[in-house]
């Protein structure tokens, strides 16, 4: 991925005013993914940005291993009947989703798919 587009992106997310606990939520999910699927630093939102491609340093079985993470979560709070919490981890998948979705709409698309809304 070209190192400028993940950058804007980063910093776009970075830099947002936060104005309620399910926007903080969205930004810290898709950042937090897309920041650790290609290494990104925090200080280097504060440097010149370079123009290269930047590879991609999770594999898609690693970025699974997130998102399951997620489902299981969601998963325990649907088995407990903790339905406001289940609805803020519902949410979290898919802004994990569309986190992924900035790199890789391939796996977003398998994941979009697998989940089950009840």
């Amino acid at each position: 991925m070209n190192n400028k587009k993940l950058m804007e992106k980063v910093m776009e997310l970075d830099t947002q005013t936060l104005k309620t606990r399910e926007q903080s939520a969205r930004v810290m999910v898709q950042i937090a993914i897309i920041r650790k699927a290609f290494g990104v630093k925090n200080d280097e939102t504060n440097k010149p940005v370079r123009d290269y491609e930047r590879e991609i340093v999770l594999s898609d079985d690693d970025i699974k291993k997130e998102f399951n993470e997620y489902v299981a979560f969601w998963n325990r709070t649907k088995e407990r009947n903790d339905m406001d919490k289940a609805k803020g981890f519902e949410n979290q998948i898919y802004y994990f989703i569309e986190g992924v979705r900035f790199f890789n709409d391939n796996l977003a698309d398998e994941f979009q798919k697998s989940i089950i809304v009840e």
